[in-house]
């Protein structure tokens, strides 16, 4: 388990003349073996928030610390090596290798740090087992659904027994049901296993898991309350649940659409204009439907 705490955290990035403030005077503790769920609208800072604490970004100024190491000190090497061992990443698009299997790709962090091909074999199938994919082992990210993927990455990250887990928009690119199922997998991983989580989301029902959530907005952590507490406080109104459900509804639909034309191409059942014409319409759709949906995060 590793305790996180962020000081004082400005992110600041600049491109030419322009500059954009990510993240400002920003200050965040999440405690040993807890589940904190960060929510936001689109460009609220969640994900610069949590590269800087996994290492993958440096702050322009403040402090990260991870079990009482300065991560925003860390030399190049240093974080290489941090990254391995002290946290597993969890994103939004899977990031599986699609030549592997679900049991190499899980192997695959392990021949990194130099695990012997045995132990980690056997590591490998634990954690498939673990994450409920001990059938599924020997087949390729695109034999499996898109929460199974989700899956095999969740087993990845897990794969170095790191104390921290970073889990960015997670169920992204998941439909609602799947999406609260691998939801209910970080609870139970974090009781079982005893890890310190992180996940950042706009989704509110996934938010809902959480020993605490916390909420961006324009850089800053402006609140942090629990579960409970938020359904009491009514943030989001009741026609504001009905209109995120029907935004929901129509984003799964766009997804299951995306997916069929993919896996229409992949059959060569249409042309690659055909299929780049096709998938750049409705992902222009999904991104506004995403959008959407963003501006009800609590």
């Amino acid at each position: 388990m590793s305790e996180v705490l962020c000081e004082k955290i400005v992110k600041i990035y600049r491109t030419g003349d322009v500059e954009v403030v990510a993240l400002r005077d920003l200050n965040l503790r999440v405690d040993k073996g807890e589940l904190r769920v960060i929510v936001g609208p689109s460009g609220s800072g969640k994900t610069t928030l949590l590269n800087l604490i996994g290492g993958i970004d440096q702050p322009s100024a403040g402090k990260v610390i991870v079990d009482g190491i300065v991560v925003s000190r860390l030399t190049g090497k240093q974080l290489v090596e941090y990254r391995r061992r002290k946290v597993g990443f969890v994103f939004q698009f899977f990031n599986l290798i699609p030549t592997l299997t679900a049991l190499e790709n899980v192997e695959l962090p392990m021949v990194l740090t130099g695990v012997p091909r045995e132990q980690r074999r056997r590591r490998a199938i634990e954690l498939l087992k673990l994450v409920g994919l001990e059938e599924r082992m020997h087949h390729r990210p695109d034999q499996l659904s898109g929460g199974e993927q989700q899956r095999v990455a969740i087993a990845s990250a897990l794969a170095n027994d790191p104390p921290l887990i970073l889990a960015d928009e997670p169920t992204g690119e998941l439909d609602t049901v799947t999406g609260k199922q691998i939801a209910e997998l970080f609870r139970r991983l974090r009781d079982e296993l005893g890890k310190t989580i992180i996940i950042v989301t706009h989704d509110i029902s996934i938010a809902m898991i959480a020993d605490r959530i916390s909420r961006i907005r324009d850089g800053r952590i402006v609140s942090t309350i629990t579960p409970a507490e938020l359904e009491v406080a009514e943030t989001v109104p009741k026609e504001g649940y009905e209109i995120v459900k029907i935004l929901e509804e129509r984003r799964d639909q766009l997804r299951r659409e995306i997916a069929k034309l993919e896996e229409e191409f992949r059959q060569k059942k249409i042309t690659a204009d055909e299929f780049v014409n096709r998938y750049t319409k409705l992902k222009a759709k999904l991104e506004e439907v995403e959008e959407e949906i963003s501006k009800y995060s609590i």
